[in-house]
């Protein structure tokens, strides 16, 4: 699929992210490959961006290693330790599931003139998957208001997508789930926690840039944030 539509993040510029379908399920060292050249997974596709009149989405990668919350992310997730609950198993399809995902896209702005929001839309976006990928869900008082897939390569988890409910905004579920995340992956040993896209003059996105130390891809290598930060 290859189509030039609406760009999401960037009111005004258009988007073209031609997707591919691999003919076999990756395994953990393609994954890891792929997400080092600067892929994103969504369903059963992979795709990097090549927009027409734009380059501004560069991949965000956390070293798992090496960090270190700061002290802002310790409170964030001090406090969702007390309140939040963490269920990990493989991508299920719920009308519970689908009706949250809408509600998150609808108020983050999320939606294009080819969105789709149906429970179809659904289980091909985050059900489906070409890679070995887990569902990370999360409940506050045993409601579900947080859901993460997470794919697992080898060194590499690549964080494809997270939703939550707006109504628990004050929970920062964005921050505390990349949080519980880069510690579950600790735990395995890896070395990257892959965070997807970010946009510099997109607020939804600028959280990702707060974990640190990370790297971005820019003209096709991977540069330490802080050194792009400092020329600009």
């Amino acid at each position: 699929m290859d189509r030039v539509e609406e760009c999401v993040y960037l009111p005004g510029q258009l988007a073209r992210c031609p997707a591919r379908v691999p003919v076999h399920a990756l395994t953990p060292d393609q994954l890891d490959l792929l997400l080092e050249e600067g892929d994103q997974r969504v369903g059963n596709t992979l795709f990097r961006t090549e927009c027409p009149m734009c380059s501004a989405c560069e991949p965000v990668r956390v070293s798992i290693p090496d960090f270190a919350p700061n002290r802002s992310q310790r409170r964030i997730f001090a406090r969702g330790e007390e309140q939040l609950d963490l269920e990990v198993g493989r991508p299920e399809l719920s009308r519970r599931k689908v009706n949250l995902w809408k509600r998150h896209r609808r108020a983050r702005g999320l939606l294009t003139a080819h969105s789709r929001l149906d429970v179809t839309g659904y289980e091909e976006w985050l059900v489906q998957s070409c890679a070995q990928t887990l569902e990370f869900r999360y409940f506050h008082e045993a409601k579900l208001v947080g859901v993460s897939l997470l794919d697992l390569g080898r060194v590499s988890a690549n964080s494809a997508y997270h939703y939550f409910d707006p109504r628990f905004s004050h929970l920062s579920l964005g921050v505390y789930s990349v949080i519980k995340e880069i510690q579950w992956c600790s735990e395995l040993g890896m070395q990257w926690y892959y965070l997807g896209l970010w946009v510099e003059e997109c607020r939804a996105l600028r959280y990702k840039t707060g974990f640190v130390p990370h790297e971005r891809l820019r003209g096709g290598a991977w540069w330490p944030g802080a050194e792009l930060d400092s020329v600009g």
